[in-house]
């Protein structure tokens, strides 16, 4: 009888002790560094996805980028770390189809260009997933991309930046130098004071004054080169490890994604429009100076960016789309959202 009830009482402890939800830890690693502004949006939406799913899904941060830019979304897919984002110009040969919203000189608003994005992505693309490997959480930009000389001469026209030695972000603002015959640097956007302290280049393109400023470019440069749209504005998607994701219920899964999405893109891209007015301040006061990009100037660059546009079309066409379409849906519906 005794041993009955010892038994009978163990069996009680052990399913007091078993929690009333399991429990899913998410590790999410970030490659920006440590102060950057990104890392308390993303530590925001982990907040949202534990209350919305009742604590039942908790995500933690390494302390350290796990895995380069280029390799983030091998690492999410090998399940190194679960949750990721990476730049698109790094996966465009896994997703040929996601950087049609960073071509040149379509916006000038993060926040009305991450939502047109994530919006024009689901009208245009889900029923042509870009994603195979992984589970799509959002899509994001960055702040728009401007152009910066490292002396005191603006960089106002064709001739003055084919002089140039330059470094491009990768991909759009890269592909448009070499529309124009030139041969520039390109490292991760995250490394450009390399090449920028070091002289081996007199000028940047496609950075965005958030990006300059936190990425240690902004102490050498001397002009900006203010353009009415972007050069370029950096996209990203955001996934998670599809096992991992297969694992959460389907419950789980839907409130996940309701903080995700949309929501997370209108929240990532007006972070950026306030970091990047914050840092384009810090970098006038600093005596750093902003030239309007001549007329003429600008009309030439959107000539150059042409066979970027072409090239894209061709890309789609091999790949079922329509790439004229979607990019006139990503325009109406960034005007609609567009506040400048």
């Amino acid at each position: 009888m005794i041993r009955h009830i010892v038994r009978y009482a163990l069996i009680s402890l052990a399913i007091a002790a078993t929690p009333a939800h399991a429990e899913t830890k998410l590790l999410f690693s970030i490659f920006f560094p440590p102060n950057h502004f990104i890392r308390q949006v993303m530590h925001e939406w982990a907040a949202d996805v534990e209350k919305v799913t009742g604590n039942r899904v908790k995500v933690e941060f390494s302390a350290a980028s796990m895995a380069p830019p280029p390799q983030q979304m091998s690492a999410v897919e090998s399940g190194i770390f679960d949750v990721g984002f990476t730049a698109n110009p790094f996966i465009k040969n896994k997703a040929p189809l996601i950087e049609f919203s960073s071509l040149p000189w379509l916006v000038s608003d993060a926040e009305a260009a991450s939502v047109a994005y994530w919006r024009t992505y689901q009208k245009g693309l889900a029923a042509k997933p870009q994603f195979k490997g992984v589970q799509l959480l959002s899509l994001f930009h960055s702040a728009g991309g401007q152009l910066y000389s490292l002396d005191d001469t603006p960089i106002n026209s064709i001739e003055e930046l084919k002089k140039r030695k330059m470094w491009a972000l990768p991909g759009e603002a890269a592909g448009l130098l070499k529309n124009l015959g030139m041969s520039p640097v390109t490292t991760p956007a995250v490394k450009i004071s390399e090449p920028v302290s070091r002289g081996v280049v007199e000028g940047y393109y496609g950075m965005s004054p958030e990006g300059a400023l936190s990425f240690k470019a902004s102490p050498y440069t001397k002009v900006i080169t203010w353009f009415p749209r972007a050069a370029t504005s950096t996209s990203f998607s955001m996934f998670i490890n599809k096992g991992k994701w297969g694992k959460l219920s389907k419950k789980d899964q839907a409130a996940v994604l309701s903080v995700s999405g949309e929501k997370l893109a209108a929240h990532v891209g007006k972070a950026y429009e306030k970091a990047a007015a914050d840092a384009l301040g810090k970098m006038k006061a600093g005596g750093i100076k902003v030239v309007e990009a001549d007329s003429g100037f600008y009309a030439a660059m959107q000539k150059a960016a042409e066979p970027s546009f072409k090239r894209f079309n061709a890309v789609a066409t091999k790949n079922g789309i329509d790439g004229d379409a979607l990019v006139a849906q990503f325009r109406k519906e960034y005007l609609e959202l567009a506040k400048h």
